[in-house]
């Protein structure tokens, strides 16, 4: 992992680096959520909830079977996300890698722990064919002040 601050390239990721890209993230809890196939770009809204893990941040989030989301979630995991509050003074980047997950005692955790943080997708999630998905967040752009320093966080594989 590494944490680079547009006036402190290169330096490693600090706890209060992952803090402070964690308390950024948990003041959303809807993303714009990017993917790509041979139909060309696609963007989705999606409910999500950030996590802190042993390698770094993931993100929870949920879509129908058989969906445009789902099919190319499928067909090549590598995503990109936008959290903005609608202004050009604050906004997260990032990029990860997506996994529907398959075991279905977990799906019901995962979906609870989605809920917890983001109580608007109760709605979503007791649809028919929801399947949660985690995002391990391979990097995030943290943008708190347009003009200062922004917090660039990289998490290694």
């Amino acid at each position: 992992m590494s944490a680079l601050d547009t006036q402190d390239a290169g330096a490693t990721v600090t706890p209060l680096a992952l803090e402070r890209a964690l308390w950024a993230l948990r003041a959303y809890d809807t993303t714009a959520l990017a993917t790509t196939s041979d139909a060309g770009p696609h963007v989705a809204g999606v409910f999500f909830a950030p996590e802190r893990t042993d390698d770094g941040i993931r993100l929870l989030i949920a879509t129908r079977g058989g969906s445009r989301l789902h099919r190319e979630l499928e067909a090549d995991s590598r995503v990109a996300f936008m959290c903005s509050p609608g202004n050009a003074s604050r906004w997260i980047q990032g990029g990860g890698i997506a996994t529907v997950v398959q075991d279905p005692r977990m799906r019901v955790e995962v979906a609870r722990r989605l809920i917890e943080h983001a109580a608007g997708a109760q709605a979503y999630l007791e649809g028919p064919e929801v399947l949660p998905v985690t995002i391990a967040v391979s990097w995030l752009k943290v943008v708190e002040v347009r003009d200062g320093p922004h917090l660039l966080v990289r998490f290694d594989p």
